[in-house]
C-alpha cells in the first residue's frame, strides 16, 4: 500500500509539473530582456526582472484596449448565454412538446462540428451583409452560436437531476413556471449556473479563429493581439508573455471567485 501512495504521489506531482512548468516559464520570460531570453544555458528565474514589457505591452501595443474588448465580449456574452441556456434547458426538461428531442440533439451537434467550416459563412453574414466588420457585437452575437448549446447540455443535466416534486409543490403554493424556475431550480443548481458561465466566458476570452478576421483594428480581441507582436522585424517575446500573463487573470479571477460552486457544479446531475 506504501509503495502505490508513493508512485501515486510521484505521479501527481510529475503532471503538476508538466502542468505548470509552460505558465512558470511564461511568467518568467515577461520579466526577461532580450539577451537573457536568448542566453545559453537558459536562466531558470530572470536575474534582473523588470515591469517594462508589462508597460509596453499594455500601452505601446494596446494590450489594455484589446483586454478590455476581450472582457466587454466575454462578460456579454457570458451572460446572455447562460440566461438564455437556463431557460432552454428548464423547458426542455419540465415542457413536453413537438421536436423536443430533436431540438436538443440540434442544439448539442452545433458544438460538434469544427468551427473552422462556418468561417466562410459566418464573414459572409457578419461581414458582408450586417457590415459589422470590426465590431464587438457581431463577436457577441456569434459567440452565442457556439456556447449557448454547450452550455444548455451542462444546465439541463443539472434541471433533469431535480425532483419532479417540487414543482408539483411550487405549483399548489400558485407559482408559475417563471417563479419555479428562478426561485426553486436556479438557487439549487446554481454551481452549474457558475460553471456555465465560466466555461462560456472562457471560449469567448479565448477564441481566436472568428475574431482573427471579424476584428481588424478598433475590435480586436486579446488573442489577436499577441498576434501583431510577431512582425517582420522580429518576435516581441518579452511583451508577449507579458500579455500572455495579464489575458490569463480574468479567468484565473473568475474562477477563484466562483470556485466554491464548481466542484458541485460539475457533479450534479451526475449518476
Amino acid at each position: 500500500m506504501k509503495t502505490i501512495t508513493i508512485v501515486n504521489i510521484l505521479v501527481i506531482i510529475a503532471i503538476a509539473l508538466l502542468t505548470l512548468f509552460p505558465l512558470y516559464w511564461l511568467i518568467i520570460t515577461s520579466f526577461k530582456s532580450y539577451i537573457e531570453i536568448y542566453a545559453n544555458p537558459p536562466y531558470l528565474y530572470p536575474p534582473h526582472p523588470t515591469l517594462e514589457y508589462y508597460i509596453d505591452a499594455l500601452y505601446k501595443f494596446q494590450g489594455l484596449k484589446y483586454l478590455i474588448n476581450s472582457s466587454i465580449v466575454a462578460t456579454t456574452n457570458a451572460a446572455i448565454a447562460t440566461i438564455i441556456s437556463l431557460l432552454a434547458a428548464y423547458a426542455i426538461s419540465r415542457f413536453d412538446f413537438k421536436g423536443k428531442d430533436n431540438l436538443f440533439f440540434t442544439f448539442v451537434s452545433m458544438r460538434m462540428a469544427p468551427p473552422a467550416i462556418f468561417a466562410v459563412a459566418y464573414y459572409y453574414i457578419f461581414c458582408s451583409t450586417l457590415g459589422l466588420r470590426d465590431n464587438l457585437i457581431a463577436l457577441i452575437i456569434l459567440y452565442n452560436v457556439f456556447n449557448i448549446p454547450i452550455a444548455i447540455w451542462l444546465l439541463l443535466s443539472a434541471i433533469d437531476a431535480i425532483p419532479r416534486d417540487l414543482d408539483a409543490v411550487a405549483q399548489l403554493e400558485g407559482l408559475g413556471p417563471f417563479k419555479i424556475l428562478f426561485r426553486i431550480h436556479a438557487p439549487i443548481i446554481k454551481g452549474t449556473i457558475a460553471v456555465a458561465y465560466l466555461l462560456t466566458f472562457l471560449n469567448a476570452f479565448n477564441e481566436y479563429l472568428f475574431a482573427s478576421f471579424i476584428t481588424s483594428t478598433e475590435a480586436r480581441t486579446i488573442t489577436t493581439a499577441l498576434q501583431g507582436m510577431v512582425t517582420v522585424a522580429g518576435v516581441y517575446w518579452s511583451q508577449m508573455a507579458a500579455l500572455g500573463v495579464l489575458s490569463a487573470l480574468p479567468g484565473i479571477i473568475i474562477a477563484v471567485i466562483a470556485r466554491r460552486y464548481l466542484v458541485t457544479g460539475l457533479t450534479m446531475g451526475m449518476v
